[in-house]
């Protein structure tokens, strides 16, 4: 079962949260936001109050819950706000089924792995070790696991793919960002109709940590795709 939540109301604009989130990652812009969009949150597979399933996870798989969520609310297209692993699962819907997106914004999204700084992907990788070795007595965190891994073992875009993407797409990151500065740069030279926006002193969670600044950045680039 995938949970969503709804508020506002106008174009449709859903909202996925980054890896180990829920909902809550997205306080500081849905009271915003649902003035002028309704807003659909939803909460990925084994995430939140959403049940993991029987599959292995993939972003992949997480992307098609999205377009069953779409498809249970009548959606044709929405604007779509990926944050993290949230942004990545946007990138598979944009290659899956672009005729549904009417926009993307991508926070602190990456093409792959190597995407991460070293720094960061140490520290990840030192959580995993600590999650296998409690996986084998623990059913929950060998889920918790298989969540982790997917920022070791995904996403996989390639050069192609990013470049087949012609959605009008805003990328943002924090200077400081887990997600190294070339990278982003790259995904934003990759993709048509791309623009890249950096938030000076922000990390990865500028969505939370500069809410006013990531706000005005988004909804002036949600109202331009509305003129």
């Amino acid at each position: 079962m995938i949970r969503f939540y709804e508020s506002g109301s106008g174009a449709p604009l859903v909202l996925l949260h980054g890896n180990g989130e829920s909902r809550g990652c997205f306080r500081f812009q849905v009271p915003e936001f649902s003035g002028d969009y309704r807003c659909i949150v939803i909460e990925s597979r084994g995430h939140g109050s959403s049940t993991h399933g029987r599959e292995k996870l993939s972003l992949s798989l997480m992307a098609d819950d999205v377009l069953a969520v779409m498809d249970r609310l009548q959606l044709s297209a929405a604007h779509v706000l990926g944050f993290s692993d949230g942004g990545n699962i946007a990138l598979h819907l944009a290659l899956k089924a672009p005729h549904r997106i009417l926009s993307l914004v991508l926070s602190g999204a990456n093409a792959d792995p190597g995407g991460l700084s070293p720094v960061g992907m140490m520290g990840i990788k030192f959580v995993q070790s600590l999650l296998k070795a409690g996986a084998l007595l623990s059913e929950g965190l060998k889920r918790r696991l298989e969540i982790w891994e997917l920022m070791i073992f995904e996403p996989s875009f390639t050069e192609a793919e990013l470049k087949s993407i012609n959605i009008p797409t805003l990328i943002t990151a924090g200077e400081k960002d887990i997600i190294l500065r070339e990278h982003t740069e790259y995904l934003h030279r990759s993709i048509k109709n791309s623009i890249l926006y950096i938030f000076l002193g922000g990390d990865h969670h500028v969505n939370t940590r500069l809410p006013g600044q990531y706000n005005d950045i988004v909804k002036n680039f949600l109202k331009k795709q509305e003129a």
